[in-house]
């Protein structure tokens, strides 16, 4: 290769021949195109070493892979569309490079559910049929898991769609699969206050801080992520607000929430009483979750749900996931009447997923304040 002479990197000319270098196996091959070393052929030969070492991101490509690519025609050579996987690649760098968690769950789709059916055919030649056998015959665990691959699957053709290099949306008629959303689960009254009293007796030291968590998740109602990314930078006490911008995603800080909108949240007697605690314990760091054995900030909840279930067993409690104690704030809220819309911001909702997932406590509470005007009536 003879970069020097202007050559498109990993391309040299060898008397009226054009090769190409290709890195298979850990080892770094040739291969000679059928096509004379003109100008337009040398900077067609770099656009399809580019091309090659594009899907090498996402398959093993081997010297028959290779091979089969370079024994192009001249027609073939002049066809300049993107691939698939050029697409795929422009998707995920599109992606908010701050959620490092979203692009990583991306990625691992595309190569292992669409890559293997789409990486080295044109974009433009992709068929809604296509899109559909390869929906059925990829190996979905539920009907779920089948809608999220989707995600950044369109994501991949609908940025296509917007550069004009496709003129129809193959995954336009491709619907979601039904699936059947759980109900909320959410701690009875007694059982949260079984759960903090033992909490309260058993965690002490450097425990306590598991205790002042729960206490938050149970009287916040913040996602876990959202919890173990606050600062006291986040803390208003004389307002009683605390403001959720971020969350914890992989071990790391993410600078966004999981709707990508900042919020104020009420924060209630519980709660500042947490906090004054708090301050004696992790004041002098700028997180307010640390581990109060290392000094350093928590990065995985997973380990603190752990420790809620062993809680259940002990207090002969139902076993819930440590999530639900969101839930539990939900419902809370709601059977104090407070107003939908309110606590849907508090949740960090829309209005309308706020309602379908609450939708049974809701509509209980407003029948029992429509009915409760019956005792009233003449």
């Amino acid at each position: 290769m003879d970069e020097s002479a202007g050559y498109p990197k990993g391309v040299r000319v060898r008397g009226d021949s054009v090769e190409i270098n290709i890195p298979i196996g850990g080892e770094r091959c040739s291969f000679t195109l059928p096509y004379t070393a003109t100008p337009k052929n040398i900077a067609q030969a770099g656009k399809l070493r580019a091309s090659l070492m594009a899907r090498r991101k996402w398959e093993n490509l081997t010297v028959t892979d290779v091979e089969l690519a370079c024994n192009i025609t001249d027609e073939t050579t002049a066809d300049n569309r993107p691939l698939f996987a050029d697409y795929a690649q422009l998707y995920l760098d599109s992606l908010d490079s701050g959620n490092t968690g979203t692009r990583r769950k991306y990625k691992g789709i595309l190569k292992n559910k669409w890559m293997p059916f789409f990486a080295s055919m044109f974009l433009a030649d992709i068929t809604p049929a296509m899109v559909r056998t390869a929906l059925a015959q990829n190996d979905f665990s539920s009907a779920k898991t089948a809608n999220d691959a989707l995600t950044p699957l369109r994501g991949v053709f609908d940025l296509a769609f917007i550069d004009e290099v496709i003129e129809e949306l193959p995954t336009k008629r491709i619907r979601n699969k039904k699936t059947q959303k759980d109900e909320p689960d959410p701690f009875l009254p007694d059982e949260r206050l079984a759960i903090l009293d033992y909490m309260q007796s058993h965690w002490t030291d450097d425990k306590e801080i598991w205790y002042l968590y729960f206490v938050w998740q149970f009287w916040t109602g913040c996602r876990p992520g959202e919890t173990l990314a606050i600062d006291w930078a986040d803390i208003d006490i004389s307002n009683r607000l605390a403001k959720i911008s971020k969350t914890l995603s992989s071990g790391m800080v993410q600078l966004s929430t999981k709707t990508n909108e900042i919020r104020n949240i009420h924060l209630n007697d519980k709660v500042l009483a947490v906090l004054g605690r708090l301050k004696q314990l992790t004041g002098h760091q700028s997180r307010l979750f640390i581990s109060l054995h290392t000094d350093e900030p928590w990065t995985r909840p997973d380990k603190l749900s752990e420790k809620f279930q062993e809680v259940l067993l002990v207090v002969s409690i139902r076993a819930r996931p440590a999530y639900n104690c969101r839930h539990t704030y939900a419902t809370t809220m709601l059977n104090s009447m407070i107003d939908v819309s309110a606590a849907a911001y508090q949740m960090g909702h829309d209005i309308i997923t706020f309602t379908k997932i609450y939708a049974k406590w809701i509509n209980t509470e407003r029948m029992q304040a429509e009915m409760m005007k019956l005792d009233y009536g003449d």
